[in-house]
């Protein structure tokens, strides 16, 4: 079954959220119980929905978004953004809120692409076409965010057989622009 931003929304209404448990080492499981509870299969597809993503997410911590690795492609052929995996991804996103206690705190749905998040995303793409070596870096608009994202044995981000990084990256809605949603 695929669901689309607004049925999505209206089966938020009804879920019990006291049945998903509080993230603490992963803090995907959340996310990953809530696309079950709602009758959305755990993927690799860009997005959860038909029409969009689904993010949950803690008040004012930041917020995974995509891995780094494999949009690298587009960031040095400097694909648009709104043409870029990273855009279509967050173009259109129903974001689902919780406290730090595990209680819902409600949503927040955005259906088109944020000035903001592109200048971000094109800053991010420049820093990463010329640096040496990734590390943590916000775009001028504080928003949007790359910085490690790995787990033990890393993965190296190789490109172009030049090493970038040590260990995998992501980029991050940070946690200042989330803390604003809701």
């Amino acid at each position: 079954m695929t669901l689309t931003l607004t049925e999505t929304e209206k089966r938020l209404q009804k879920t019990n959220f006291e049945a998903l448990p509080k993230p603490r080492k992963n803090k995907g499981v959340r996310g990953q119980l809530l696309e079950l509870a709602l009758g959305i299969p755990n993927s690799s597809k860009l997005t959860d929905l038909v029409d969009g993503e689904l993010k949950s997410y803690t008040k004012g911590e930041s917020v995974a978004v995509t891995q780094l690795r494999h949009t690298l492609p587009e960031i040095f052929n400097n694909t648009p953004f709104n043409k870029s995996k990273l855009g279509i991804k967050i173009s259109r996103t129903l974001y689902v809120a919780f406290d730090r206690n595990n209680n819902f705190l409600g949503t927040a749905t955005h259906t088109e692409t944020n000035p903001l998040i592109e200048s971000d995303y094109n800053d991010i793409c420049d820093f990463i076409r010329t640096t040496e070596k990734l590390h943590t870096f916000t775009g001028r608009n504080k928003i949007l965010q790359i910085r490690t994202k790995d787990s033990k044995p890393y993965h190296p981000i190789i490109w172009e057989r030049k090493q970038i990084s040590n260990k995998g990256f992501a980029f991050y809605l940070t946690g200042r622009y989330i803390k604003s949603l809701i």
